[in-house]
């Protein structure tokens, strides 16, 4: 065939962008280090693989490259990572080989212990994985207070925006600072802790995004296994708006367990997702003398679409707060179901103040909220806060703003035995439809109910159950109330156990608004649930009571 003489330029910009995108992938550089190896070779392969976490802190990295630390070594020292990849080319960490995983671990270096094992400050588009990290510090360092301690700390200074984490299958653990910071809200020892640092004039500000960290196992550290916080602003253009939270945070199928705090603090956040995570015996006595020994298993603070959804919770213990999860003030746009709650002492369900917009719903609470205040506690102090099933809140600092727009709808809440937890409802437009209150033998549901009239006609509670011996006076507060005896198996543990016979049935929901619902993370996230916590379906004419029912058909 005859060529037309004319030239396809179209073609020919498509065929050079191949052979540059070709030229870069080949350009990545995959790097080896190995106990055995040695500084002065090429680490190009694993024979003549690096031996130091100094000589990989040295090396400039480049979009795509990766390093690759050996299955079974110790590495002693600290990783800076001092470069960026980008979004389609990453910059990977990671391990090469069979056995173990390679142990990073910071916590008595010759001229101190560093802060944290690995540091990031001010780069991107990063990707973690296959590696166990430890800090237990024991040497003071120069211009490092001897308070802070962290196994991965990555930090945005204020230069530029930052994107693209993907932190998963590590092993997180002996997170311990040399000495324990007395005020609790700036202990900020933490397992993997990201920090944006507010800017100083509007024009300089900058945020982080897309984080995803999962498949990750967080324990022994002295607060948090998990904490990503945007520090307030205090520039009044700034307050509220999106460059003054991080972006598009996703935490899921992590397992946290006795951490001296909490596992997850999201502080600062627009749009994070908090999915099939496990936390166990958050607020620990572990290592009590460098530990805060208080937490919930995760909470929220001054960040706005947020939900958490399929998550375990168990033996949180604290003088206060201590809730399986909870939600702390400052917050909108907040969407809890689907969660089991476990023997936390401190409260089934927690809303503090100056939030807007909470939807609770779906959720299992057992043997939740039976803190005794005035005795003496493991930890050497006297609580001065009661357990509670429910505590809905006005505390906010610096002073105190009662919440609006409180949805708590179809939960199950079942005491422990022995307990008698309290009741406390403040805030506005507050509602409790279709909740299952289920107080077993030998406990009391409701031995102090404290509801606090911010409305013309206090909070809308109706259609919800009541078994066993729960507080008059908060069946009174019941329009519809429905009295049931609820037996359930004796020294049940498992979700399945408290699931309410199915001819108990609720009243039809008008659903409240979640805007973030089916976009973006939330892409999967339905605004009105279609199936309870065992995944049956949802008769919106006529739904269930609690968080589900038994199947039927089994």
């Amino acid at each position: 065939m005859r060529s037309s003489g004319k030239v396809d330029f179209g073609r020919l910009l498509l065929t050079s962008l191949l052979l540059i995108v070709g030229s870069l992938a080949e350009a990545a550089t995959t790097y080896f280090v190995s106990s055995a190896g040695n500084d002065r070779d090429d680490g190009l392969t694993p024979d003549t693989a690096w031996k130091s976490l100094a000589k990989v802190s040295r090396q400039a990295l480049e979009p795509g490259d990766s390093v690759r630390f050996r299955a079974g070594d110790v590495f002693e020292g600290q990783l800076t990572i001092s470069s960026s990849g980008t979004a389609d080319a990453p910059i990977q960490i990671t391990r090469f080989g069979e056995g173990k995983k390679p142990l990073l671990m910071g916590g008595n270096g010759r001229r101190g212990a560093p802060v944290a094992t690995i540091l990031v400050e001010d780069q991107d588009n990063l990707a973690i994985s296959g590696l166990e990290i430890r800090n237990f510090r024991k040497r003071s360092k120069d211009n490092v207070p001897d308070e802070d301690a962290y196994g991965i700390l990555i930090r945005n200074n204020g230069k530029r925006s930052l994107s693209g984490f993907e932190l998963h299958d590590l092993v997180v653990q002996d997170v311990y600072p040399i000495k324990r910071r007395r005020m609790f809200n700036r202990n900020t020892v933490t397992g993997i802790r990201f920090e944006t640092l507010p800017p100083k004039t509007a024009d300089k500000a900058v945020n982080t995004s897309d984080i995803f960290l999962h498949a990750n196992v967080i324990r022994f550290t002295g607060r948090f296994g998990i904490a990503v916080r945007h520090r307030a602003s205090n520039l009044t253009p700034l307050r509220g708006q999106p460059m003054d939270f991080d972006h598009n945070v996703r935490i899921v199928n992590n397992l946290c367990e006795d951490l001296g705090g909490s596992c997850v603090l999201l502080n600062g956040v627009w749009s994070g997702l908090l999915e099939s995570n496990t936390f166990l015996r958050s607020g620990s006595l572990h290592n009590q003398a460098l530990s805060v020994s208080r937490g919930s298993g995760a909470w929220f603070f001054r960040s706005r679409d947020i939900v958490a959804q399929y998550n375990a919770a168990v033996g949180s213990r604290g003088h206060n707060d201590s809730s399986g999860l909870h939600v702390d003030f400052g917050n909108q746009n907040v969407l809890v179901q689907y969660n089991f709650f476990y023997d936390n002492e401190g409260y089934g369900t927690e809303i503090l103040g100056k939030n807007n917009n909470v939807i609770w719903r779906y959720n299992v609470s057992v043997g939740d909220g039976t803190r005794i205040p005035r005795i003496d506690r493991p930890e050497g102090i006297k609580s001065q806060y009661p357990g509670k099933t429910i505590f809905v809140s006005d505390f906010a600092a610096p002073k105190r703003i009662t919440s609006s727009n409180i949805s708590i709808y179809n939960n199950t809440y079942v005491t422990a035995e022995g307990s008698s937890p309290q009741m406390e409802l403040n805030g506005i437009n507050v509602s409790l439809n279709n909740n299952a209150f289920v107080a077993i033998p030998n406990s009391r549901l409701g031995s102090r109910v404290l509801v606090v009239w911010n409305d013309e006609e206090g909070p809308a509670v109706a259609g919800n159950l009541f078994s066993g011996a729960v507080a008059p006076a908060f069946i009174a507060l019941d329009s519809s109330p429905l009295r049931a005896d609820i037996e359930l198996p004796d020294n049940a543990t498992t979700l399945e156990q408290f699931a309410i016979p199915s001819e108990y049935r609720g009243i039809p929901i008008s659903h409240p608004s979640f805007p973030a619902a089916g976009s973006g993370i939330f892409s999967h996230i339905s605004e009105v649930p279609t199936s309870d916590i065992f995944g049956l379906p949802i008769d919106q004419s006529n739904p269930p009571l609690g968080a589900g029912v038994k199947d039927m058909r089994q």
